[in-house]
């Protein structure tokens, strides 16, 4: 069942798998992406964190990425990073 990007949010929030209506933003319930880009995942003590890839944090990826699947994530994570924390 496809659902809304909020509902993707609440769902990684909540440990469920979701996919969005076009199949760009998704979530496994433990990790969260933008098309192929994950901005999102689960720590060992099931926190929610979410890298921030917007303009104002100096990531910038898209317009859809930043407003239509990191914005509805940041009321669902317990912690927001700056991308360029973490080590892939």
């Amino acid at each position: 069942m496809k659902v809304t990007n909020s509902t993707v949010a609440a769902r990684w929030a909540n440990g469920m798998p979701a996919t969005n209506h076009k199949g760009t933003f998704s979530t496994d319930g433990r990790n969260l992406w933008s098309y192929a880009l994950l901005i999102g995942t689960t720590d060992g003590n099931g926190r929610k964190i979410l890298r921030d890839y917007t303009a104002s944090a100096g990531h910038f990826r898209s317009m859809t990425t930043s407003t239509k699947h990191v914005a509805p994530a940041r009321g669902c994570c317990d912690i927001m990073i700056n991308p360029s924390m973490i080590k892939d």
